[in-house]
């Protein structure tokens, strides 16, 4: 029973900091194309909520996590507040964008992934096998619920999504996936592994960030 509860605890914590943080980042997206305070708000929402939201509904998972705690669209409208007062008097808007955003992306990540291997482990055709659909289906949750909520929110405010013209985003997303799935695989997933996992996730971003780290563009000539 300690276990559970350690388990809900972490889980809480990592989605009330990955919310907060993509609603701050909408709150800038949004506030860069001079909307008024309902369009701030409404984008912080979608880009807090929209991952989970996107995940939920691809898994068939009902009622949506929002819908059945839904304090949660409180903690985002606190944020969005909080970002709106704040991000005003700030110079290097764009980075502490890139920043916030990190610290979401590795948060829903870590959460996306545990959904994923919840699922691979009753869905594994192959004892031998196993590990591999395990970290490939965890994986992708990862990435969904990292992703998806920003999606959402540079296609609202007319940008290129984040993740399709950045430094390493979703390989970032997929990495934590990795780690996150094989602490789980092994019995060693606690509150001291998830926090390396989210920093470990969390420092490659920034690195990314700061050292321009891509992947290899596609150019083409005509």
């Amino acid at each position: 029973m300690d276990i559970l509860a350690n388990k809900v605890m972490v889980f809480t914590i990592l989605y009330v900091i990955g919310i907060a943080a993509e609603s701050i980042t909408g709150t800038i997206s949004a506030g860069r194309k001079n909307m008024d305070v309902f369009g701030v708000i409404t984008i912080a929402t979608i880009t807090a909520l929209g991952g989970g939201t996107v995940r939920d509904v691809l898994l068939g998972y009902y009622p949506l996590t929002w819908v059945a705690h839904p304090e949660y669209i409180i903690v985002t409208f606190i944020a969005s507040v909080v970002a709106m007062l704040i991000v005003q008097h700030v110079v290097r808007l764009h980075k502490l964008f890139l920043i916030v955003d990190a610290l979401g992306l590795v948060t829903f990540a870590y959460i996306g992934s545990d959904i994923g291997y919840q699922i691979a482990i009753h869905s594994a055709y192959s004892q031998n096998f196993q590990l591999i659909g395990t970290i490939i289906i965890a994986m992708i949750m990862a990435i969904i619920t990292g992703i998806s909520g920003g999606v959402l929110r540079d296609i609202l405010c007319n940008d290129v999504p984040l993740v399709f013209q950045a430094e390493l985003y979703a390989i970032v997303a997929a990495i934590v996936g990795i780690l996150h799935t094989l602490t789980m695989y092994y019995h060693i997933d606690n509150l001291l592994t998830a926090l390396i996992i989210v920093i470990i996730g969390f420092t490659l971003r920034l690195l990314a960030i700061f050292k321009n780290w891509h992947l290899p563009k596609i150019k083409y000539f005509t």
